[in-house]
């Protein structure tokens, strides 16, 4: 969480109330005097933080599936998101959706699954191209995955007309 918030030096959790015993958790940042309740932190702190917990359970469940990975955080942060995901992978599989092509940039053609529907019919296609279809994509124009997709190239985007 550091590498994302490099002026946080740590979370904390405090019970309060009396009956309820509500447990708070507070991001202590250095400069700051009091901590911030996570309550009142970025959506992208918490949401990355959410992500970082589950990512780092030692005994996850089979599968994970995570809706717009991404929503909500700083693009520097993706880095740390991708390497942690493929750290977990070996404890759980990942499927994990997102329309930024930030994102996809950071990935492997082995790592990437592109969906579109087909105008047709409107059934879904999955997978658009093969991981090798997207390598020698990637290869023959030396640009990211992100961008060749974004751009139409790789198909997976609404076609105009």
């Amino acid at each position: 969480m550091r590498q994302c918030l490099p002026g946080l030096d740590s979370v904390g959790f405090e019970t309060r109330g009396g009956d309820a015993h509500v447990v708070v958790a507070e991001l202590h940042e250095n400069g700051l005097r009091r901590p911030i309740e996570l309550a009142d932190a970025s959506f992208g702190t918490v949401r990355m933080l959410a992500l970082l917990t589950a990512l780092h359970d030692p005994d996850p469940p089979n599968l994970t599936v995570i809706e717009e990975v991404d929503h909500g955080l700083h693009p520097y942060a993706l880095d740390v998101l991708v390497d942690r995901m493929r750290e977990a992978s070996g404890r759980t599989q990942i499927i994990a959706a997102s329309h930024s092509p930030t994102l996809v940039n950071r990935l492997e053609s082995e790592e990437l699954i592109l969906c579109d529907r087909d105008p047709e019919t409107g059934e879904s296609v999955i997978p658009v191209l093969t991981a090798g279809q997207l390598a020698a994509s990637r290869g023959t124009s030396g640009r990211g995955l992100g961008e060749l997709w974004y751009s139409g190239v790789l198909d997976g985007v609404p076609s105009v007309g």
